[in-house]
């Protein structure tokens, strides 16, 4: 069940794959009230905001932690409406090359490891004493955009996400809180700011051919490294009648120490030609 649940984090979405992945602002900020309605855009409707998105962009990735290495646990908690678990992923990161996840249930027992490089995917599932390797492109298959490793870090780390072939759109303040707007045929992606210091308070992702909506609430601020991070989270899916929730929560960060990223197939396993977890 621990297995199925992350499972489903890993499948429908790339922005799922902390667990399938955490306020006290630097700016000592409060949290405020977010509302999802139509935006109000101050200032002059009709002038271009390339300048206002440029700058807003800049601000928000300035929140980046400049990390070699990166090391965290997630304690996850899901929930459908019938099941709940709880369950935790350790993952390990060499920025833009490696993530390494180890998902494990109660006493730390290991039912999964995952090692995704800029080419290839890695699977071990203890549960069912299976493995399997595919091309990173694989995930195409599973996820609605064409995953690379820096955008999934970038989920994992809770950043503006630079989606592939979306272009953002600065729509001004609604609720104290800055919006970006970027949208394709297929995704739209919001991202919602505290004006204070540019962290993100929330996002949306609407998966328009499938009628998918996720959305993500930012909580729970510290300091790493001279650099906001947020180590509490929840994630909202629906998906026609059916809504799943997951709450992250992040700890034992570890900022640029030496990681190593084991990961062995068991003699005996059997190789499965395609990512699953059932």
């Amino acid at each position: 069940m621990m297995l199925s649940a992350f499972a489903f984090v890993f499948r429908r979405s790339f922005l799922y794959l902390t667990c399938a992945v955490v306020i006290v602002l630097l700016s000592s900020c409060h949290t405020h009230r977010i509302a999802t309605g139509s935006a109000t855009v101050t200032g002059d409707s009709t002038r271009s905001f390339t300048l206002a998105e440029d700058s807003m962009l800049r601000l928000a990735d300035a929140n980046r932690i400049a990390y070699k290495y990166f090391a965290t646990r997630v304690r996850v908690s899901y929930s459908d409406g019938k099941t709940e678990l709880d369950f935790t992923a350790v993952i390990r990161m060499k920025r833009d090359s490696v993530i390494w996840l180890s998902l494990q249930g109660p006493f730390g027992i290991e039912g999964a490891r995952v090692f995704i490089s800029r080419d290839t995917v890695r699977i071990v599932n203890h549960l069912s004493n299976e493995y399997t390797c595919q091309p990173l492109s694989s995930l195409a298959r599973l996820l609605p955009v064409q995953a690379s490793v820096p955008e999934l870090q970038d989920f994992l780390l809770g950043y503006y996400m630079h989606l592939s072939g979306l272009d953002p759109q600065y729509l001004g303040m609604e609720d104290s809180l800055h919006i970006i707007r970027a949208e394709s045929a297929q995704l739209l992606y919001g991202a919602f700011l505290y004006p204070q210091n540019y962290t993100m308070a929330k996002s949306l992702l609407t998966d328009k051919m499938v009628g998918q909506h996720m959305s993500i609430t930012f909580g729970g601020y510290a300091t790493e490294a001279g650099h906001p991070f947020s180590e509490d989270r929840t994630i909202a899916l629906k998906q026609g009648d059916q809504a799943y929730t997951l709450h992250l929560s992040y700890s034992k960060v570890r900022i640029d120490e030496p990681l190593d990223f084991p990961f062995e197939v068991s003699p005996g396993m059997k190789r499965s030609d395609r990512i699953r977890f059932e």
